[in-house]
């Protein structure tokens, strides 16, 4: 059994859905102890509890200690159960963090599962739907693992109820990539939304990206408005790049007594500050995908704005489970993070 602390580094949820995901690629046991001891209420919340349970139901695995508030868990792998699944996270839990965890963990394994999930699809501390689908999405499928998910209805804190709609392919490896340079023109597409409030919030969270990436001379490719229905008001912005060689995100929720075009501004000048960094890879979407990395077959190569402790923290648990090496070097106004995987150490993923 793998032991991992739940403490190291930043001490927060990404620890345990890292641990748990090569827990299941590896064919593994783990134990992971001190969750989110680092959080101001430590333990596991809803949207980690449904997260495990999701995994166990589709690995008909063996699990412990999943339960609001548990500072300790332990997995360990079944035979397969379900390939269909109904998840209701009862709150407004982050689905996109459970999709963060789902995705590796079957496309990895093989295996071909259906989800339709209810909960938060644009809530605080986890990345936007929009950046899931538009972001996540393609960086995914240069590695090899392909997804589709349908947003049916957006859910905002505090009540949710948001809608997903969600299928995970097996994928046959992982590959490995350098994604260093820019090979294009610099495109930006910005999407604003707004549910249960004036469309003007999202007409003013729009005209605020505009006006950053314009002062800034940024090429705006293309800007979309959505109005929906949700079961709590909220809004949100992406602004991304993820063309001629670049996977560039930035989004932003708005918020009770935050003016929209504070929202709108501040995903825009997150973009703008990644961009004149050089980088080729937003510093999210590495804590997501340089993990994942250390079962590629070859070494692979990111230029990102900044070293995270989150990319610091999922490559460490890497590394307890396959041994890979990785690197960081300033370079510029941006950082090179290269990842060695240790020789056989993705035999257990199967093609990989």
């Amino acid at each position: 059994m793998v032991e991992v602390d739940g403490s190291y580094g930043e001490g927060g949820g990404q620890i345990l859905r890292t641990a748990v995901v090569f827990s299941i690629i590896m064919g593994k046991p783990v134990r992971v102890s001190n969750i989110r001891a680092g959080r101001e209420v430590p333990g596991l919340r809803q949207q980690h509890v449904s997260a495990l349970e999701t995994l166990a139901q589709i690995f008909g695995a063996e699990l412990s200690g999943a339960a609001i508030g548990s500072s300790q868990i332990s997995y360990s792998l079944g035979k397969l159960g379900a390939t269909s699944i109904r998840v209701d996270m009862k709150t407004a839990a982050s689905i996109t963090l459970l999709l963060q965890a789902v995705i590796p963990a079957v496309a990895l394994t093989h295996t071909r599962v259906a989800l339709e999930i209810t909960g938060g699809t644009d809530v605080p501390w986890s990345p936007t739907f929009d950046y899931l689908t538009n972001v996540v999405r393609p960086a995914y499928a240069i590695l090899g693992m392909r997804f589709d998910a349908t947003a049916d209805r957006r859910g905002y804190y505090p009540r949710g109820g948001g809608k997903v709609s969600a299928t995970v392919e097996p994928a046959a490896q992982v590959r490995a990539v350098n994604l260093t340079t820019r090979d294009g023109p610099v495109e930006v597409d910005l999407a604003s939304r707004c549910a249960g409030l004036p469309r003007h919030v999202a007409e003013r969270q729009l005209e605020a990206m505009v006006s950053v990436l314009s002062s800034s001379r940024v090429e705006i490719r293309s800007r979309t408005l959505h109005e929906e229905e949700a079961d709590s008001p909220g809004s949100s912005v992406l602004a991304s790049a993820t063309s001629g060689g670049l996977l560039l995100g930035a989004d932003g929720l708005g918020a009770r007594g935050k003016k929209a075009e504070k929202v709108g501004r501040g995903a825009a000048e997150s973009l703008v500050t990644s961009l004149h960094s050089g980088a080729s890879v937003d510093s999210n979407l590495a804590d997501m995908i340089a993990p994942i990395l250390s079962l590629a077959a070859g070494d692979s190569s990111l230029l990102v704005p900044q070293v995270s402790p989150h990319l610091k923290t999922g490559l460490h648990v890497a590394k307890l489970f396959t041994g890979c090496e990785s690197s960081y070097m300033e370079v510029g106004k941006a950082y090179l993070v290269k990842i060695h995987p240790i020789s056989g150490s993705a035999s257990n993923s199967g093609d990989s």
